[in-house]
């Protein structure tokens, strides 16, 4: 099965590596947020994935310093590809 046909589970957020691009939050701004820091973060905690996780992954990919990671139900990790 290709990884965009798997569905995320986890996603981890490393608020030490941000670098406040923000690319993240223009791509998928239900999901992810700046926090008064500028370090990435959810937008809802309980329900982290607000938007389509095509959206998501879009997100994760362009971030720079590959903050946001992403892992399927079956806990591989998608991105970064590893």
């Amino acid at each position: 099965m290709a990884d965009k046909d798997k569905k995320i589970g986890k996603i981890e957020l490393d608020q030490e590596t941000c670098i406040s691009a923000a690319s993240c939050v223009a791509l998928a701004a239900k999901t992810f947020q700046l926090d008064g820091q500028g370090k990435v973060e959810f937008v809802d905690k309980e329900h982290p994935i607000g938007d389509e996780e095509e959206m998501i992954l879009e997100a994760a990919k362009s971030c720079p310093v590959d903050a946001i990671k992403l892992f399927d139900q079956d806990g591989k990790q998608m991105w970064p590809e590893v």
